[in-house]
């Protein structure tokens, strides 16, 4: 059934009973066709760090249009403007019941090349976008305990070796192959279905629906390991587990996804030189320069600098020395260039951490908070503003969902009820966000897997 905006209200029951029965969730934003402002692929490097890939996506911003106007005309943008804000956020508003019921049954929430999805969904329905990447993975896997991304999972084996391409309509194509056991889907009485036969790729709706049925298709075949084999493997079985919580990256060369429970992967990068350069120059150029050291890998950062990765990591030496009397360009290891930009991130870090306790100092009223409690909250949320304290404004069923792990042990129930009126909502919070971990602890998925059973090779590797 199509729920658009005219009948959303009159059919937000059956969403609700479809939660509630549905065993796992497939989403898909269809983000992919945000257009304003530079693109994805032009922003992004095959060297990103996850941290600067996060930055990179958190940062796309529209370009802004500034045009003269007289005085009448003004008035009347701006009161469709408003109109148009105040629509936007009653829908949105009204949407979020979705999101926050999906978010509380805690199970498993489906994409495929899902980060832009989560990010923007984050973004939209609880709050914006943390300031740090370590911070938007305690937010997200409060909000959604578990994540799968059906393009790592091909990516990964058992599926590597015989899934070529990844790519949602061709992965969709070929789980209908041998080895695969495609599931027979069928749709309710009166309720159109789609039909794979006839592709409707882009549409959210369709894009969501066939990575639903690659899930299916993968996890099945997964059961074809055990002894004896399973032909049918559910959302909750512990052969899945090794997928959780890890969200593909496009287009980095040696990370191939980002880690939301734990240390992201740090791969050796011993034999990549961040070379700078004058504006002029072409891609021809940088192969020319490196010209004597065979094959190399070119991965543009701007009109000014790129990494370039050699064949051999001991000829990484050789390239430096000679770029040393070099009036036009710049060689340095890749090592040196992440030391110089963690030297500044510190220096503005140190800035605006003093910046902030000079704020703080001024603006807290230490009537209201314990001064423990005032630490403990700053230190921890530190993308929160001042005017919110005792608020991490998640949202009206997830507020102070991240709070649990630093308050408990460290804040008595006792210092909570002595902050008065700041008192009630982080209370409320904790105890939420107490529900939301035990409910995860809960979830403990069906079926078990023996010592020997080939779990083994599900694991997603350390290394690529």
């Amino acid at each position: 059934m199509e729920i658009i905006r005219s009948n959303f209200k009159s059919n937000l029951h059956k969403v609700y009973q479809a939660i509630e029965e549905a065993d796992f969730f497939a989403i898909d934003g269809e983000f992919s066709g945000i257009s304003d402002g530079p693109s994805v692929s032009a922003l992004t490097n095959g060297f990103d760090t996850p941290e600067e890939r996060y930055q990179k996506l958190k940062k796309k911003e529209r370009y802004i249009v500034i045009s003269k106007v007289d005085e009448e005309e003004r008035k009347r943008r701006e009161q469709q403007k408003h109109a148009k804000e105040q629509e936007e956020l009653n829908d949105a508003v009204g949407f979020s019941r979705v999101i926050h019921a999906i978010a509380n049954s805690g199970k498993l929430v489906i994409g495929h090349n899902m980060l832009l999805d989560v990010m923007h969904t984050v973004h939209q329905f609880y709050c914006p976008l943390p300031a740090d990447l370590s911070e938007f993975k305690e937010m997200t896997t409060c909000v959604f305990p578990r994540l799968l991304d059906t393009k790592l999972m091909a990516s990964t084996q058992p599926f590597k070796d015989i899934i070529n391409n990844t790519s949602l309509a061709e992965l969709e194509k070929r789980l209908k192959e041998t080895p695969f056991n495609p599931p027979k889907v069928e749709s309710a009485e009166g309720f159109p279905s789609y039909d794979t036969a006839s592709e409707q790729l882009h549409e959210a709706g369709y894009d969501a629906y066939i990575t639903g049925l690659c899930f299916i298709s993968m996890a099945n075949y997964l059961g074809s390991f055990l002894s004896p084999p399973k032909i049918h493997v559910s959302a909750r079985s512990k052969l899945i587990e090794p997928f959780f919580n890890k969200l593909f990256l496009m287009r980095v060369v040696d990370i191939p996804y980002l880690n939301l429970e734990g240390p992201d992967l740090q791969p050796k990068r011993d034999h990549v030189l961040h070379v700078t350069f004058p504006k002029e120059w072409k891609t021809s150029d940088l192969y020319q320069l490196f010209s004597a050291f065979g094959n190399i890998q070119i991965s543009w950062i701007d009109d000014t600098s790129a990494f370039v990765s050699l064949s051999q990591p001991e000829q990484v030496k050789i390239a430096v020395n000679t770029s040393k009397y070099a009036e036009s360009y710049r060689i340095q290891t890749y090592a040196e260039y992440m030391g110089r930009k963690q030297e500044e991130k510190q220096i503005k870090r140190k800035w605006t951490e003093d910046s902030w306790k000079e704020a703080d100092s001024k603006r807290l009223n230490p009537q209201c908070i314990p001064y423990t409690l005032q630490n403990h909250y700053y230190r921890n949320n530190s993308f929160t503003a001042p005017s919110t304290v005792g608020k991490r404004n998640l949202s009206p069923s997830q507020e102070e969902a991240g709070l649990e792990d630093g308050v408990s042990g460290e804040i008595s129930d006792t210092e909570l009820e002595q902050t008065d009126s700041c008192a009630e909502p982080l209370s409320e919070g904790r105890k939420k966000a107490k529900k939301l971990k035990r409910m995860k602890k809960e979830l403990s998925p069906a079926g078990s897997i023996s010592k020997n059973s080939p779990a083994t090779l599900f694991e997603v590797p350390d290394t690529w």
